[in-house]
């Protein structure tokens, strides 16, 4: 479930954003499926020699003449960094107006600049096995579209209660990041289409949840959740829900009546056995895959 590897990149800029929501951002050819084909591209440090690029890969350690050239990219449309020894970020690259595109691995950031998290042009955020211990209350995104984080080193992340609701966001992907509770934020992102919260710690989901009309992936495999929301049953558009390896020791049965439930992973709870059969002879009736 946490293969990033294995997810393909299915996006297409377009007048009305991004046809899918999957990324890789590894995939050999991202320069191709993003942006403007004529924008020039950078895949070496060597290259931000050249200005005005508009789509830049940077893997390796970056000395600081490559810190101050780096500065001077502002028209990005794609910045990915990879392994370039950076615990702070410098601001500049982030000013692009048409920047669509961050995305940051084996970096042990500690903050994020303001640019970058007040972006009114970025629709994803990858931030790959970082530092962070919050996420700043200024954040403002209002066309994000993905958030992923993967692998946060810090003891925890925190997720203020007054984060505003980031209203075009259709997937959050969380992957070892711990958290002390579910994001509030969460639930005030209307168009929020899949939420996958792989080992979190999380010990609970708010009954809120069910505000999300539009949700029809949940993953919460790998926490130390012990019931469910009720209000998961009724939610019009659910298909898929993931509760695997958690604390489960009962199930509520309404939930295998959701409207459009197509899949159930529950393996590795502790439920009793009679419980698992009566989920699966219920999963046969509404033709719901139980595993």
């Amino acid at each position: 479930m946490n293969n990033l590897v294995g997810i393909f990149l299915l996006l297409c800029i377009g007048g009305s954003g991004f046809s899918q929501i999957s990324f890789n951002s590894s995939d050999a050819g991202i320069f191709q499926k993003f942006g403007t084909p004529q924008a020039a591209i950078g895949k070496n440090s060597s290259d931000l020699s050249l200005k005005n690029l508009g789509k830049l890969s940077l893997l390796g350690p970056l000395n600081r003449k490559d810190l101050k050239a780096l500065t001077k990219q502002t028209q990005l449309e794609i910045l990915l960094l990879n392994s370039n020894g950076l615990t702070q970020l410098p601001e500049a690259p982030f000013t692009s107006p048409q920047l669509l595109v961050f995305s940051t691995k084996n970096n042990s950031l500690q903050s994020l600049p303001l640019p970058l998290i007040q972006s009114s042009s970025l629709e994803i955020l990858e931030l790959d096995n970082v530092a962070l211990d919050s996420i700043p209350s200024s954040t403002l995104l209002p066309n994000l579209e993905l958030l992923r984080i993967v692998k946060n080193a810090a003891d925890s992340l925190v997720f203020p209660d007054s984060l505003p609701e980031m209203p075009s966001l259709r997937s959050i992907e969380f992957f070892q990041v711990p958290l002390t509770r579910f994001p509030e934020f969460i639930v005030r992102c209307p168009n929020l289409e899949r939420i996958v919260l792989n080992g979190c710690r999380l010990d609970s989901i708010p009954e809120r949840i069910s505000s999300l009309a539009k949700l029809h992936t949940l993953d919460v495999e790998n926490n130390a959740l012990k019931k469910l929301p009720h209000a998961l049953g009724f939610m019009p558009n659910l298909r898929s829900l993931n509760v695997s390896a958690n604390q489960l020791t009962s199930f509520p049965e309404r939930l295998m009546y959701a409207p459009n439930l197509e899949e159930l992973k529950v393996k590795n709870n502790p439920l009793p056995s009679e419980d698992f059969e009566i989920l699966r002879i219920i999963g046969r009736a509404t033709k719901t895959f139980v595993d």
